[in-house]
């Protein structure tokens, strides 16, 4: 016998409703569940190594050198004295970075205010 797990109304009237005698298709008969609602998970045999963590430790670290060296570009560097190393100074006169933070501010509340509309449609859809 199959367990029918009960679904809220919102979300109830997107899929065709199950019963004995419905004879669709897209119907799969062994889970309950239609072809096309079906969460399609691929399991890797244990054999394939995981090299998930690997991309995680390097995102990270990608990150860490990317905050400090714009936190550098933008906060240290006006403040520190002239090093005969051209890549520091270069950094260290140019007025690129000192605009950086304001317009980044600006373009950072506009992507969460769409994070967030995306993740309310995504919700509520």
């Amino acid at each position: 016998m199959h367990t029918q797990h009960r679904r809220r109304s919102s979300k109830s009237i997107l899929l065709p409703r199950l019963s004995t005698n419905n004879t669709n298709n897209n119907i799969n008969i062994t889970n309950g569940q239609p072809n096309y609602a079906r969460r399609m998970t691929i399991h890797l045999p244990e054999t394939t190594p995981d090299t998930t963590y690997l991309y995680g430790y390097a995102l990270l670290i990608f990150t860490f050198f990317m905050f400090m060296s714009s936190f550098y570009s933008m906060v240290v560097s006006p403040y520190m004295p002239d090093t005969n190393i051209k890549l520091l100074d270069w950094v260290k006169h140019d007025n690129y970075y000192c605009l950086l933070l304001p317009i980044t501010g600006l373009v950072f509340f506009y992507w969460i205010m769409w994070n967030w509309m995306g993740m309310k449609f995504f919700r509520h859809n």
